[in-house]
Formats: structure tokens, C-alpha cells, sequence
């Protein structure tokens, strides 16, 4: 092995193709060090999709390779730029401009690339990769970096949750000292009390891209707790359909009071009279059952209309998915829905959960 990195995944992927990398990987021209796609490594050593993604992943987590995005022009193909994970959203909001085609383009996430480039150098000499290049000499072709759909951020939906929302440390230390703050001796002050909740949600919420809110709207007719704006187009992600043009949250910070069909009913009125197409009834404890059974047939009641209207219950359990588990917001509340659209309130989140930490350890 060129890198003795991949010693550690020829009993969890085929030999032959970890060695064949390996070799391919560590002779690659300097020139064609970049632009390394899961669809060219498929097509080359004749593995699935899922197996070269995998071993780019792997690749990636230890320091041989580097990824990065690469937009292209969604009508001419023309690479428009190189951009990092923090810049995909910015660009996904604003126009780029071609310059083959003198005009702006709007990019969306097929015209977005997942690519790779070598930052390490193998561990071998030169005289050792020339003698192995010998060896192989009848094998070797001249190979060309292919882009398909297949490697565009369309088809990666978990880098895309990634984009969207990934606090750092300090955010989730952030989250749990505002979590502590539920708790404390508010005495007869159930203002303060209640605002230690719609902080802490708003706090949460805000890390989504794209979303700002505040608990200080109020109606001519009612006051929402947290009123979430998200300025996201729904093409970027199915749960966004959802999250725009905006969402409302009641938060009920009750430790022993189990959010019942009362906060439900009014959220729910209150969203039948607003854009609103996403509630929230978050409490501290589940609530009760007859809060799931509104839920379902509030959505039933819109299901078939140009607007879907969905309500979801949370309590401390789905914090403790979101703050110590550190579960993706935006994959969590799509877990969330799905429990009422498919009338499923049994479903847990692992029944959801893939290969994936599998995938992203080879």
C-alpha cells in the first residue's frame, strides 16, 4: 500500500479494489489530482456508486483527499467557480454570472458538484512509484475526469442538511446552558419562565440558513411565541415546502403539565387564519394523545390543497435528539412530519437511520 491509511478498510471493503485505488490514487498525475467524482471512481474500478462514494469519504476523514464544490452552468456546463460548504448557500440565494453565456444564471443544487482533490502525497519515494508504475504499465490508461448527475449535491441530501445546518461546539454548548436555564426558581414570574423556552427554540431554529425569528409578534388578534421567517425556496429541500414563507411555534415551558388538545386547538386556529404552514406545540413532556389525533386531521383537512398544513408536537425528548445527540434539524423535522402524514406516532427516528456513520468510518 502507497497509503497505509487504507490497511484499516481491506477487511471492510474488497481487497482488490482498495489496493487498485491505492495504486491509482498514488500515481495520478499532478494535474489530475483534482476533480475526483464518486461516478468516475464507480466507472473506472467497476464498483457501485455507494462503495466509491464511500472509500471518498473515508479518503476524505483522513487527510488524503480534500473535498470541495464545483458549479457548473445549468445551460452551457461552463465551471463557473469553486466554492467551499459555507458559500453553497449564498449561492444558491444569489444569480452567478457565466461568462460563456454573458448572463446570469440561477443555480440550484443539480448544477452543484461534489468533488475531491488530493492534499496528501503517498508514502512511498519516487523510485517506488515508478517501478510500481512498471509493473502495471500494460494496465495503465489515460484516464478523464467525469461529472454526472449522480455527483451533484441533488443526489447528496445528507450534505445538503449539513449546509443548511451544522452548529459548531460552542453552539451546542450554547443550547445546553440555555437548557439548563428551564429549570431554574422563576418564583411567581411565568413571563420569564415561558421566555426561557422560546429562547432556547429560537436559539436552536436561528442556526438554520436562511431563518431569523423573534417572540415579540403579535396580531390583531393573538401573540405568537416564536415566529420563524424562512427566506429558502422549497427546491432546495423538501422540508422547506414547509418551513416558508414562515412557522410558528408555541412553547409551553410546564415540566409536569403534558401539552393537551387546548394549545393544540389554538394553534391550529391560528394557522387556519395565516400562511403559516408549519406549527409547533413544544412543551417539556409528550404530549397527550388526542394532540396527535388534531394534528392528523388537521393535515387530512389540507392534504389535497396548494398549501399543506402540518402540526407537530416536541418536548425535552427531541431536544435531547437535538442538543446531545446533535441529530440534523432539518432531517429530524422531516422525521417529525412524516410521523403525522403517514399517521405513524409509533415511529422512532432510528427506523430512519441508514449505513451512513458505517459509510463515513471506512
Amino acid at each position: 500500500m502507497f497509503y497505509k491509511q487504507f490497511l484499516k478498510i481491506t477487511e471492510v471493503l474488497d481487497p482488490d479494489f482498495v489496493n487498485d485505488f491505492d495504486y491509482w490514487l498514488a500515481t495520478l498525475p499532478v494535474n489530475n489530482q483534482k476533480n475526483i467524482t464518486a461516478s468516475f471512481v464507480s466507472a473506472k474500478f467497476g464498483v457501485k456508486y455507494a462503495v466509491a462514494e464511500s472509500i471518498l469519504r473515508y479518503t476524505e476523514n483522513v487527510g488524503i483527499l480534500k473535498k470541495y464544490y464545483l458549479v457548473k452552468c445549468p445551460d452551457c456546463d461552463y465551471n463557473l467557480e469553486i466554492i467551499s460548504e459555507d458559500e453553497i448557500a449564498e449561492v444558491l440565494l444569489k444569480p452567478v454570472f457565466c461568462d460563456e453565456c454573458e448572463e446570469e444564471k440561477k443555480i440550484t443544487f443539480n448544477d452543484i458538484y461534489v468533488a475531491y482533490k488530493v492534499i496528501e502525497q503517498p508514502d512511498a519515494t519516487e523510485d517506488e512509484i515508478a517501478k510500481a508504475i512498471e509493473q502495471r504499465l500494460g494496465l495503465v490508461g489515460k484516464d478523464e475526469i467525469n461529472f454526472t448527475k449522480a455527483d451533484s449535491l441533488a443526489c447528496n441530501e445528507e450534505d445538503i442538511y449539513k449546509m443548511f445546518y451544522n452548529p459548531d461546539e460552542s453552539a451546542y454548548n450554547k443550547f445546553k446552558e440555555m437548557r439548563e436555564r428551564l429549570d431554574l426558581d422563576y418564583g411567581k414570574n411565568t413571563t420569564a419562565k415561558g421566555h426561557a423556552l422560546e429562547e432556547l427554540v429560537l436559539e436552536i431554529f436561528k442556526n438554520i440558513k436562511g431563518v431569523s425569528g423573534t417572540n415579540e409578534i403579535k396580531t390583531c388578534t393573538n401573540q405568537f411565541d416564536c415566529t420563524l421567517l424562512c427566506g429558502l425556496k422549497p427546491v432546495m429541500l423538501t422540508i422547506f415546502t414547509y418551513l416558508t414563507p414562515y412557522f410558528i411555534i408555541e412553547c409551553k415551558n410546564e415540566p409536569e403539565n403534558k401539552p393537551n388538545n387546548t394549545y393544540c386547538n389554538k394553534l391550529e386556529s391560528i394557522m387556519d387564519t395565516n400562511a403559516a404552514q408549519l406549527g409547533i406545540v413544544f412543551g417539556r413532556i409528550d404530549a397527550t394523545s388526542t394532540c396527535f389525533t388534531i394534528s392528523r386531521e388537521h393535515y387530512l383537512t389540507y392534504k389535497n390543497s396548494s398549501a399543506q398544513k402540518i402540526l407537530i408536537t416536541c418536548s425535552d425528548t427531541d431536544l435531547t435528539y437535538l442538543i446531545d445527540k446533535k441529530v440534523n434539524l432539518l432531517k429530524y423535522l422531516e422525521y417529525k412530519i412524516f410521523q403525522v402524514t403517514a399517521n405513524s406516532p409509533s415511529s422512532t427516528f432510528e427506523m430512519f437511520e441508514t449505513m451512513e456513520k458505517t459509510s463515513s468510518d471506512i
